[in-house]
């Protein structure tokens, strides 16, 4: 209930990976079911791994974990990928790869704290089957840390993440306070209250890029408080 005051503030809050919601999925978490492949990756050199979504993350994953695993089952929910069509034809043109279309995950089984099998349905037969995997990686999605936002005045998309920069007047709707001036790079349609890292709209979702983007905004903060 306490309340500060201050002329600046900078939203660093991040983003939450997305979660199937099936039984036993949260159970595994970091004992064979992760959500970062250049993190978890390393751990399945030989192995056999199951990569679930159908868009451009889920797909690149896959390729970067060709580089460790020996075999990759990609699980699309859907009849078709979302990915890009280059992203595409690198997936199916790697042997290492197996893409299984209308393919969903009803529930993640172990043994001894350890993922050892996916049940997972055929949505166009109705069939149900389990799968031996050594490990699973989801990539179905982000979800921001904006939820105390979104009665507020600033600017999120319509999946919540924070929107910076020019992409607050590029379509000519300009937000009260920017009359005589451009947004900087990080800031919000609020002047004065900045954003960085996973929160922000266009950030790349990477550590690197993150603690970068927090380098920038302290800079181009200390250049606002000489305005204010």
């Amino acid at each position: 209930g306490d309340e500060y005051s201050a002329n600046v503030l900078l939203i660093a809050t991040g983003s939450r990976y997305r979660q199937l919601g099936v039984p036993g999925e949260s159970d595994y978490i970091g004992a064979g079911v992760h959500f970062c492949a250049t993190c978890d990756g390393p751990f399945y050199k030989g192995k056999h791994v199951a990569v679930i979504g159908g868009g451009n993350s889920a797909a690149e994953e896959s390729l970067h974990l060709t580089k460790f695993a020996d075999q990759i089952t990609l699980l699309v929910r859907g009849d078709k990928f979302k990915a890009s069509k280059i992203v595409q034809d690198n997936v199916f043109d790697n042997p290492k790869i197996e893409v299984r279309l209308n393919t969903s995950v009803q529930e993640f089984l172990g043994s001894k704290s350890k993922l050892n099998k996916l049940r997972l349905i055929d949505h166009k037969g109705g069939a149900s089957e389990e799968l031996a995997v050594d490990g699973a990686f989801v990539f179905i999605g982000l979800d921001p840390n904006t939820g105390f936002l979104r009665a507020s005045t600033i600017r999120l998309n319509k999946w919540g993440f924070i929107i910076t920069g020019h992409d607050l007047i590029h379509d000519g709707d300009r937000p009260p306070g920017y009359a005589t001036r451009e947004p900087t790079a990080l800031e919000t349609s609020v002047p004065g209250i900045f954003a960085a890292g996973d929160v922000r709209l266009g950030s790349t979702k990477q550590v690197a890029s993150a603690a970068g983007e927090g380098a920038t905004a302290a800079l181009l903060i200390r250049e606002y408080l000489k305005t204010v």
